[in-house]
Formats: C-alpha cells, sequence, structure tokens
C-alpha cells in the first residue's frame, strides 16, 4: 500500500494526506506545533529518544490515541563509535518515517504514520496512529496452548521476516515485545518500533543473522526443536533460499543467540551485583 504524502510548513513536515483533517482540527499543522504536542510517557530509554502517548480530538467529538517520537541529534561521540563498528548511525524521525512508508508498501503490517517534522536544530519527531486491541507476542506466547494456533503464529512470524529480508530491510530489534497480535484479524502479526531499519538494495548476511539470532534467543525458551526447523523451512521458502545449503547462516545464527544470552545474562547479573563465575572466567 502505498501511502500518499503532503508537505507542510515550507518542507519542514510531512503528513499522511488520509488524515490531514485530523491534524487540522488540532492544530498541528507546523513542525513546531508537532514538537510540542503534549502527551504522557511511555518509553525513554535513550537520553536521544523518547516516545509520549497522545490523545488528539477526532471530528465526531471522540478521541484518537497517537504516539509521537522524539529525537535529539546524536552526539559526535556515538557517531565515531558506529562509524568504527561500520554500523549507520543515522537513525532520525525522517529515517523510522521512511521505514515505516516501505513496511506498508510491501505490506508489513505496522503503525500508521501521521506526520514527521524536522526542525532547524537537528531535532525532529514523527506521530503514529496507535495499535489497538492487540497482545504482545511476548506475553501471548509462554501462554498460548492451542497448538494449530501456535503453528499459524510460527507461520506469520517466518513470513513476516522472511519478507522483510527478501526486500532488502532488517529490523534489528526483533525481539517478541515488539510484535503486536490482533486475534480480532485471525492473530494478524504486526511489527512496532522501526527506528533502527535498515534498507539495502541486498540485505547483507549480518543483519540477517542478528534479526534471526535475536528472535531465536526471545522465543527459545518456548518452542521446541521441531518448531525451530519447520520456521527455519517456512523462512528459507518466503527468502527463496535453499535450506539444505543454508547450514553456515543457521550455525551463525545459534552462535550469535548464544552470545545475546550470555550478554543478557551478564546485564542481569550486574543489577544485583553479581556476575556468575562462569561468566567471568569465560569472558577473559
Amino acid at each position: 500500500m502505498e501511502i500518499k504524502i503532503d508537505q507542510l510548513d515550507e518542507g519542514r513536515m510531512l503528513v499522511n494526506r488520509q488524515y490531514i483533517e485530523l491534524l487540522k482540527s488540532n492544530q498541528l499543522l507546523t513542525a513546531d506545533s508537532l514538537w510540542n504536542l503534549s502527551g504522557e510517557s511511555v518509553k525513554n530509554v535513550v537520553k536521544e529518544r523518547a516516545t509520549e502517548r497522545c490523545l488528539l480530538t477526532a471530528q465526531d467529538g471522540g478521541t484518537v490515541e497517537v504516539f509521537i517520537k522524539r529525537y535529539l541529534p546524536i552526539p559526535f561521540k556515538e557517531k565515531l563509535k558506529n562509524r568504527l563498528c561500520f554500523k549507520p548511525f543515522n537513525f532520525t524521525a525522517r529515517h523510522e518515517w521512511e521505514a515505516i512508508k516501505a513496511f506498508h508498501r510491501h505490506e508489513l503490517p505496522t503503525m500508521i504514520p501521521l506526520a514527521v517534522a524536522e526542525l532547524p536544530d537537528g531535532c525532529s519527531c514523527n506521530l503514529t496512529l496507535g495499535i489497538t486491541d492487540y497482545r504482545r507476542v511476548s506475553e501471548w506466547l509462554p501462554t498460548l496452548e492451542d497448538a494449530t494456533r501456535k503453528r499459524a503464529l510460527i507461520d506469520n512470524v517466518a513470513e513476516y521476516i522472511g519478507k522483510m529480508h527478501r526486500y532488502g530491510m532488517a529490523h534489528q530489534d526483533f525481539y517478541l515485545v515488539h510484535m503486536f497480535i490482533r486475534e480480532h484479524e485471525q492473530d494478524r502479526l504486526y511489527m512496532i518500533d522501526l527506528q533502527r531499519v535498515l534498507m539495502q538494495k541486498s540485505l547483507r548476511r549480518r543483519w540477517r543473522v542478528k534479526d534471526l539470532a535475536q528472535l531465536l534467543f526471545a522465543a527459545s525458551p518456548y518452542v521446541d526443536q521441531n518448531e525451530i526447523e519447520y520456521f527455519w523451512r517456512k523462512y528459507c521458502e518466503i527468502t527463496r533460499d535453499e535450506y539444505l545449503n543454508c547450514k553456515s547462516l543457521t550455525s551463525a545464527i545459534t552462535r550469535k543467540a548464544e552470545r545475546i544470552r550470555r550478554h543478557d545474562a551478564k546485564r542481569a547479573a550486574r543489577r544485583v551485583g553479581t556476575i556468575p563465575l562462569c561468566l567471568s572466567q569465560n569472558n577473559k
């Protein structure tokens, strides 16, 4: 689905044409007015990026839940560190806006973009429509006992990430917490938090490994080896990889998932003030 875009405020603001009347009725037609929209903080993990939940007034007098994500300029030290590690660093509101549009273009369900604004000082923000009536896969999968629905979920996730990678996109944060299921849409899968999405003509192997390792790490407590094999065959079908020739890729994914597990265990240990002896000795 292609989203039609209009420019406002001398090009400093781009809006989804379908929702321009909603923005107009809430006096959100300039970059400054969008930046100054106030709401309730819901996420502030890094100081350069924060998300707030806001309620806009609909034309029928009701309310519309939206989320505004603000981006501060990336510090020079962070840019330098990422360059030395060969990592992209241009994660701005405009970057996420383009990623959301790309996901919609390839019919990968995600947030609906309403507007994006860029300020002269390097700050930027984007506004998206809230996804309603959902369940997080991170909360649903551990309690999912219906074998048919579980197999369908594995199908949906494999198809989603397979299409992403086939179209040259990597999420870079492909954990269950960022996946939403809408049960009234036959358990349709939605992906959120696209601020770090990479878009390449042909996705490099390292980014496929990273996404799949993050997924394996997050899902492995709740799936067995047969289900992992089933997922992998479905993924290869979508990406048009030859399953029997992908053993080196699966090995790389397994090793990366183990590194993520160890890193997560060390971080958890630091939070309680102790690092297990086996972790400290193996990382000397």
